[in-house]
């Protein structure tokens, strides 16, 4: 048991810490658009990258921080009966709708690299103006849902757990 605690505690250490590194994105985000703005307004010379940088970085954001949620339970979810639920029929509930998460991120993840390799090796470029490398951004879906699929697996321990003992996975 303390094997699983240790392997689940670092899956979750794991998309915490990339979740916190990530999060500086959006400081990153408002100095380019306040400077882009200002160019567009004060001086009438908006820039060509600025926004389309925002954008390509706001996804890898979301991938990345998606594992946080999980482990956090932050994670949209339907409500109207599920809280309902004592703790162990919310982890066999949990049990029973993850077998379609590890399907679904799981083909996520496996044509995800095949995705980041493909413009990787052709080196895939935008079609805007100034043209940016998008493998580097690509790279974001494969390693973000890996990590999500983590976290899912540290969830799906600790549901089990639960459902087997009716404690959660503190002792409580």
């Amino acid at each position: 048991m303390e094997i699983l605690k240790k392997i689940v505690w670092f899956t979750d250490s794991l998309g915490i810490a990339v979740a916190k590194c990530v999060k500086w994105l959006i400081l990153f985000f408002v100095i380019i658009t306040i400077f882009d703005v200002c160019l567009r307004y004060f001086f009438q010379a908006p820039t060509l990258w600025a926004r389309e940088l925002v954008a390509l970085l706001f996804g890898p954001m979301w991938m990345l921080t998606g594992a946080y949620l999980l482990i956090t339970d932050e994670q949209v979810r339907m409500d109207l009966v599920f809280h309902r639920f004592s703790n162990r029929k919310k982890a066999i509930f949990d049990l029973i709708t993850f077998s379609l998460f590890f399907f679904y991120f799981g083909t996520i993840v496996f044509y995800g690299w095949q995705d980041w390799y493909t413009g990787l090796i052709h080196n895939e470029h935008s079609r805007s103006v100034w043209r940016p490398v998008l493998w580097p951004f690509k790279l974001a879906i494969p390693v973000g849902v890996s990590l999500l699929l983590l976290a899912g697996i540290g969830k799906y321990i600790r549901d089990l757990y639960t459902a087997i003992t009716g404690r959660d996975w503190n002792g409580n």
